[in-house]
């Protein structure tokens, strides 16, 4: 009961940073909240009065579209933005698993803004992952479900994705292969992900070469084989095929 006390007494004062730090900016960037929602008007998702005036009370925590607006209309930081917001949402009031179960963040994960290299614990993915959705727009789980279909299947079912991005539940290689690659993250960035999953588990990453090597193996144990059995060597001659190299100098014995 003590360690659920704690944890919410930590998820409230994390709203209330957030809180506190948009008021802050509205009262010294000098703007009513009518003014800050005619701001908004020109940007991709207008935000009314009433949902500005809501962000900054800390009851609840805003949306990201939400957070992100009222920063820009105040001329803040979206950086700094993103960091309270994700130790806010973190522990979001209705957030399925948002309790004892949840994967707890740990404190300062996500201020950290720990570069994907450095990666070493799980809850570092995790705050990487909702990171990387927001600078995708924040798409929703329904249309990053859509963005991994092939065929009729879709790669990226959005209840094990929200399992995922609670905390409820290990993230895969696949899942997040397809994650980030719904995310538009290209090919070089998406081993650099990869890595870091693997990192997490504490699983060393296979060297660069290893099919190469593997394949000089097999091909050197099947020579041996042959020279075992008696059978001589055959290399591909210039027409490509494979003629002998220990042919005999001498005349055959009758």
């Amino acid at each position: 009961m003590g360690r659920l006390t704690s944890a919410l007494a930590e998820r409230d004062k994390e709203v209330r940073t957030l809180a506190r730090w948009l008021r802050a900016l509205r009262e010294r960037s000098g703007l009513t909240y009518s003014q800050m929602a005619h701001k908004t008007a020109g940007f991709a998702r207008p935000v009314s009065l009433a949902t500005l005036s809501r962000a900054d009370e800390g009851r609840t925590v805003p949306t990201w579209p939400v957070t992100e607006a009222y920063t820009r209309a105040c001329g803040g930081s979206v950086r700094t933005a993103e960091r309270l917001w994700l130790r806010a949402d973190a522990g979001r009031p209705g957030r399925r698993g948002s309790g004892a179960k949840a994967m707890p963040v740990a404190p300062g994960a996500a201020g950290a803004g720990r570069a994907l290299p450095y990666v070493t614990e799980r809850c570092e993915l995790l705050v990487a992952m909702r990171r990387l959705r927001l600078r995708a727009g924040s798409p929703s789980l329904r249309e990053l479900e859509t963005r991994a279909v092939r065929g009729t299947v879709s790669h990226l079912p959005r209840s094990t994705l929200h399992g995922v991005l609670a905390g409820e539940r290990d993230c895969t290689e696949r899942v997040l292969v397809e994650f980030v690659r719904a995310c538009g993250v290209g090919p070089a960035e998406e081993a650099e992900w990869v890595a870091a999953l693997r990192r997490t588990a504490g699983t060393p990453p296979p060297p660069p070469d290893v099919h190469r090597r593997l394949a000089e193996a097999h091909a050197e144990i099947r020579r041996l084989r042959r020279a075992l059995d008696g059978h001589p060597a055959r290399e591909a001659g210039p027409s490509g095929v494979p003629r002998r190299t220990d042919r005999p100098t001498g005349r055959p014995v009758p």
